[in-house]
């Protein structure tokens, strides 16, 4: 039993050091990649289409054709957002093997499948900052219950959500024990 806790925690270690360097190393063309999707989708729901998210290293600047240009401009820490992606890692890690081929595909497609997490995770984080945070911009374009809806989903997301997220895509793509046989 103590062998296998020692393995467990060599090999989550190794999977904790492997996702932070990976993560870290990609996050600011990981930035370029969502802003570039979760622009789109912000500006459908727009009349006239203004939002521009623009990436500068691992942080998102919201710009609006909108607003005054001499005002600052909010922003997101994409790392913040994305953080799930060294938990996803360590989880996968710490597999009987690792580095067998069905554990490393189905590490491939959670990873990928974090993408539409990390897209949606955006656009309601915009959306938050557009309902709750712009002062009298937002109470005039924003009622109560949008403002709820969209700082509640941001608010679930950075407690619940981004690890709630890892956990699942783990537990749905984990390969059991009897898929290494053979």
């Amino acid at each position: 039993m103590l062998k296998d806790l020692r393995s467990n925690l060599a090999k989550g270690a190794a999977g904790f050091i492997f996702g932070l360097a990976l993560w870290w190393a990609l996050s600011a063309p990981y930035a370029r990649a969502l802003a570039a999707l979760s622009e789109p989708l912000i500006r459908m729901w727009e009349r006239p289409a203004v939002t521009r998210i623009i990436a500068a290293g691992t942080e998102l600047t919201i710009d609006r054709a909108d607003f005054p240009p001499q005002s600052p401009r909010p922003g997101l820490t994409l790392m913040d957002l994305t953080a799930n992606v060294v938990l996803l890692t360590t989880l996968f890690a710490v597999s009987r093997r690792p580095l067998h081929d069905r554990n490393i595909r189905a590490w491939l497609l959670a990873t990928v499948l974090l993408v539409p997490v990390h897209v949606a995770a955006i656009v309601m984080n915009v959306q938050s900052i557009y309902a709750l945070r712009l002062g009298p911009w937002s109470r005039v374009h924003y009622g109560a219950a949008a403002a709820n809806f969209w700082g509640a989903g941001a608010h679930f997301y950075s407690l619940i959500g981004e690890f709630g997220a890892a956990f699942a895509l783990w537990w749905l793509f984990r390969p059991t024990p009897d898929q290494f046989k053979g």
